[in-house]
C-alpha cells in the first residue's frame, strides 16, 4: 500500500505501534493515526468504503487546492493547515498543506508533499516521546507547524534589513529583483497565515472538550504566534512598498536629470541651429558669399553666441 505513509496506534505513553492493516470503520477507542498520500487514489477508495466518513470529508482530504480552515463534518472535525516548505531546493513560501479529519479516537491526515513537522512527530512517537492522544497529536502538530515559520519570517526580515542598508548608501538595478522576490514571499506567506490564524482559533473552540489545559495552551500559543507573524508580514509588506517607492523615485530623479541636461543643450543649440539653417539657404543675396573669411567669422559668432548663452544660464542658476 504505497498510498499509506503511516498507520500508528498511540499507546497513551508517548509511543506507538506500527500497523499495516487499515480499519474498516472509525475506531471508538484508543488513539489511531492514519497518514496518507493524497496523490494516489487508492487511499480515497479506502475512505469511501468507510460508511461513517461523509463524502464531503473525503473530497476535502483529497482536494487539489486547499485553504486553511476548521469545520465540523460528520461526527468529526476537518482541519486544513499550511506549513512552510523546508524540502531541499524549495521555496519556503510555497507552503505545504496538511489536511486532517479527527474524532476523539481517530485522525486521518493527507498530504501531497513531504512535511517535516509530520515526520518529526512520527519520529518522536517511534522514540516514545510523542503525543499521547489524538488531541495531543493535533495540538503538537499545530504548534510545530507554527514554530517552523518563525525562522523563515525572521530570515525575510533580516534580508530586507540588509537590502535597506545597501539602498541607503547606493541604489543599484540588481537590488530591484531581490526586493521583488522578498515581496512575493511576503505576499504568499500572508495569503495563508491570515486564514490559518482563524482556523486555529476555531480549532481551539471545537475540540476543547477533548483537550487538557496544557494542550489548549499550546493551540492558543500557536494562534498568538501566527497573529504576531501576520503583523510582522504586514510591516514587511509596508517596508517593501516604501523601498519600491525609493526605486521609483531614484529612477525618476535620474530621468529628470537627463531630461534637464537635454533641455539645457536644446536651449543652447536652438538659436545656433536657427542661424545655421538661415545661412544655409541657397538663394541669392546671402551676405558673405564672395568673402573667403566669412565662414570663419560665422563660426566665431556661433561660438561667442553659444558661450554667451551658457554664461547667461549659469548666472541665472539654471544649472
Amino acid at each position: 500500500m504505497t498510498y499509506l505513509l503511516h498507520y500508528l496506534k498511540l499507546d497513551g505513553l508517548g509511543g506507538c505501534e506500527q500497523l499495516t492493516t487499515l480499519p474498516t470503520e472509525v475506531p471508538n477507542d484508543g488513539a489511531h493515526w492514519v497518514h496518507l498520500d493524497c496523490a494516489q487514489v487508492e487511499g480515497r477508495r479506502w475512505l469511501d468504503d468507510i460508511d461513517s466518513i461523509p463524502e464531503a470529508v473525503v473530497d476535502a482530504l483529497f482536494a487539489d487546492e486547499t485553504r486553511p480552515r476548521t469545520v465540523k463534518m460528520g461526527n468529526g472535525i476537518l482541519v486544513t493547515l499550511r506549513g512552510v516548505n523546508l524540502n531541499p531546493d524549495s521555496d519556503p513560501s510555497d507552503m505545504v498543506s496538511l489536511r486532517l479529519w479527527m474524532t476523539p479516537h481517530f485522525v486521518v491526515s493527507t498530504r501531497r508533499r513531504r512535511l517535516l513537522s509530520v515526520m518529526d512527530q512520527v519520529t518522536q512517537l517511534e522514540q516514545g516521546v510523542g503525543a499521547e492522544s489524538v488531541a495531543d497529536l493535533v495540538a503538537t502538530l499545530t504548534h510545530t507547524l507554527t514554530v517552523r515559520m518563525a525562522g523563515i519570517i525572521d530570515g525575510i526580515e533580516d534580508r530586507l534589513g540588509e537590502l535597506e542598508e545597501e539602498m541607503s548608501s547606493q541604489i543599484l538595478p540588481e537590488q530591484r529583483s531581490v526586493l521583488v522576490e522578498r515581496r512575493l514571499q511576503t505576499v504568499r506567506l500572508r495569503r495563508f497565515l491570515v486564514p490559518q490564524k482563524e482556523a486555529i482559533v476555531r480549532l481551539s473552540t471545537d475540540i476543547q472538550a477533548w483537550m487538557t489545559k496544557e494542550q489548549l495552551a499550546h493551540i492558543h500559543e500557536a494562534a498568538n504566534e501566527i497573529t504576531r507573524y501576520v503583523e510582522g508580514l504586514e510591516s514587511l509588506r509596508e517596508r517593501c512598498v516604501l523601498m519600491q517607492e525609493e526605486f521609483t523615485n531614484h529612477q525618476a530623479e535620474k530621468m529628470n536629470a537627463r531630461m534637464y541636461v537635454l533641455s539645457i543643450l536644446s536651449g543652447i543649440f536652438m538659436p545656433l541651429g536657427f542661424l545655421t539653417g538661415l545661412f544655409g539657404i541657397n538663394i541669392g543675396g546671402m551676405p558673405g558669399t564672395d568673402n573667403s573669411t566669412a565662414f570663419w567669422v560665422f563660426c566665431v559668432v556661433l561660438v561667442v553666441l553659444g558661450g554667451g548663452q551658457f554664461l547667461l544660464m549659469r548666472k541665472s542658476r539654471w544649472f
